[in-house]
């Protein structure tokens, strides 16, 4: 074992590199980790809104000019009004066949005292 020791010793094709560790590499590599742990996070808590005024001048921006309605929540909630009218009231659907509209509430009690089927349920 000591001839092979003194082989390799005495062998010039085997001394240490000058520089093992390439300074520029390891520096782009420490300086990307800063970068994405350090630099990102600030960067991304910069461009997101934090306080609940953020949020709320986030949430009310208006559309574009030329606005076609001057009012959206009162339209929907017109829009709205529209819709359920017929559902919760009464008018005639074929006033020649007696047949009436009802409001819907009504129709589902009926229906659950009735049955699905409309035969009246057995009662116990």
């Amino acid at each position: 074992m000591a001839e092979l020791d003194e082989r390799v010793e005495n062998n010039a094709g085997t001394a240490y590199e000058r520089s093992d560790w390439p300074i520029g590499t390891i520096g782009l590599v420490l300086l990307g980790i800063f970068v994405m742990l350090v630099i990102s996070p600030l960067v991304l808590i910069a461009a997101f809104p934090t306080t609940p005024a953020d949020v709320n001048r986030a949430l009310t921006v208006e559309p574009p000019q030329p606005r076609l309605q001057t009012n959206p929540a009162e339209d929907l909630a017109k829009f709205r009004h529209e819709k359920e009218k017929p559902l919760n009231g009464y008018y005639w659907v074929d006033r020649k066949n007696g047949i009436v509209h009802i409001p819907i509430e009504q129709a589902m009690r009926k229906l659950a005292e009735q049955g699905i089927d409309g035969f009246p349920r057995a009662q116990p």
